[in-house]
């Protein structure tokens, strides 16, 4: 009965920490897309959250006559970051899209994760773009003032 009680512990002790494991993630060896990527610094980071979390790629590209971005990030701690980001867009005259106004949207990435960040502007005349990322704590003394996402 005793064998019985350490081989039912044993066998629930393997489940658990095979649950705990990392999740795999499978891509081919030789992807077949081939990223436009383009500078960094078209995204602008506030300190507190640039130490927590890193762009490591911006792929800029096309949907129709629209410009599409695609920008990847990575937690490099181990704990969840909360934060806020706004794309931007700039027409050939160097003047920022009004209409419709640029939101700021909520954002959220488990530690050492990776995520994408997508947008698209918003009319065929818009030829460049900005991307800002604010920790939650930052957005909610300055942008938000604790309300919430303000356009």
């Amino acid at each position: 009965m005793k064998r019985d009680c350490y081989s039912l512990l044993a066998l629930v002790l393997i489940a658990f920490l095979a649950g705990c494991d990392s999740v795999n993630t499978v891509e081919p060896a030789n992807p077949k897309a081939e990223p436009n990527l383009i500078a960094i610094q078209k995204v602008e980071t506030d300190p507190a959250l640039a130490r927590k979390v890193s762009v490591q790629n911006v792929n800029e590209g096309k949907a129709g006559d629209l410009i599409r971005v695609q920008v990847e990030l990575e937690n490099m701690n181990y704990g969840p970051e909360d934060f806020n980001y706004q794309f931007t867009w700039v027409e050939k005259d160097g003047f920022e899209v009004q209409s419709p106004p640029a939101l700021w949207k909520p954002g959220f990435i488990l530690g050492r994760e990776r995520i994408y960040l997508s947008g698209i502007a918003p009319n065929p005349r818009v030829v460049d773009f900005r991307l800002k990322l604010l920790a939650r704590e930052t957005y909610n003394a300055t942008v938000g003032g604790g309300h919430g996402p303000r356009r």
